[in-house]
């Protein structure tokens, strides 16, 4: 028997010790620990990585017993996930958490190491399914991550809700000829309440559409979008613009908040945080807007999926720049 032969054998009773090991663990850590059992057979291949895909092929074929779990493609896999990440990083990101076929997607798609940790820890923190992640990669997700806001950064709030609003939100059910009106954003925003949820983040709720407010003089007015974040345990009031951002636009969804907070909002619900969505917003102008208001209110844009990559190309070319 070659020296190579002894290493491999070697090798095959390592991995199977560490499939059986794992296999033992109680089942609410089952993912965790196909997770770590992956990585530690990544680890043994990188060390043989010299040998070639002959290895791998012959790998493959001795765990068979194991089921359809280790094909030559899966043990590829294994090896590039602990090529990418460092067993530090395993233990303090999310990674055990989620499936390992939302890691692959993630590795996959990525262009980075901080890219795929980013992705990471955001499905892990809002539940993404596999589907998801890839419907985050075409709304280009992480990218949007990068902008600094120029808006959504003012919003008058704590800790608590500081990272609630994003600067920039894309839906991919929205096109240009659809929408005329602020009633037709708001039908497809509600026709589409599962991705316009899942846009929004994790711990958003619908509670209606034109949603009634009525005061103590029985006078009626209508709130475009009445959330509520299950989360932050309060009432979100948002108002769509299919236009440019105006101060005057702040005036209105400031009375909704302080309606909100007067007729609607219970001793167990924390104050009611405002949302303006609007199609375009200049950072001068919507920080001075915002200065002096102490209500928790923010500004967001959002755009169809046409739109994003020029976007995204102007604001980071800006942003390099130092241009708000």
């Amino acid at each position: 028997m070659t020296e190579i032969d002894k290493d491999y054998l070697n090798d095959l009773k390592r991995i199977k010790e560490t499939i059986k090991e794992n296999q033992n663990k109680a089942m609410v850590i089952v993912n965790s620990a196909m997770i770590l059992t992956y990585y530690e057979i990544g680890i043994i291949i990188n060390q043989r990585k010299k040998w070639g895909n002959k290895y791998i092929e012959r790998l493959s074929e001795d765990l068979r017993e194991y089921g359809k779990g280790y094909s030559c493609d899966q043990l590829k896999r294994m090896s590039r996930f602990a090529k990418e990440f460092t067993i530090d990083e395993i233990r303090a990101q999310a990674a055990p958490q989620i499936p390992w076929y939302t890691l692959v997607i993630i590795m996959q798609k990525s262009k980075s190491h901080e890219e795929m940790i980013w992705y990471i820890n955001e499905a892990h923190k809002n539940g993404w399914s596999r589907s998801m992640v890839l419907n985050q990669f075409e709304l280009k997700a992480y990218d949007r991550s990068l902008i600094e806001p120029s808006t959504t950064s003012i919003i008058k709030s704590d800790d608590l809700v500081k990272d609630l609003f994003k600067d920039t939100y894309v839906f991919n059910f929205l096109d240009r000829e659809s929408i005329k009106t602020e009633r037709d954003l708001k039908k497809k925003l509600v026709d589409n309440v599962i991705k316009f949820l899942q846009e929004l983040g994790s711990g958003f709720s619908m509670v209606g559409k034109e949603y009634r407010i009525r005061t103590p003089s029985n006078e009626d007015f209508y709130i475009d979008l009445l959330m509520y974040h299950t989360k932050i345990h309060s009432y979100i009031v948002i108002e769509v613009k299919i236009d440019k951002f105006k101060p005057s636009d702040i005036g209105q969804l400031m009375f909704y908040v302080n309606a909100v907070n007067k007729l609607e909002k219970t001793a167990k619900d924390e104050k009611t945080i405002g949302l303006l969505l609007c199609k375009e917003a200049d950072s001068f102008v919507t920080k001075t807007t915002l200065e002096n208001i102490n209500l928790r209110i923010g500004v967001s844009k959002y755009k169809i999926i046409d739109e994003i990559k020029e976007y995204l190309i102007k604001r980071l070319s800006e942003q390099e720049k130092g241009t708000p």
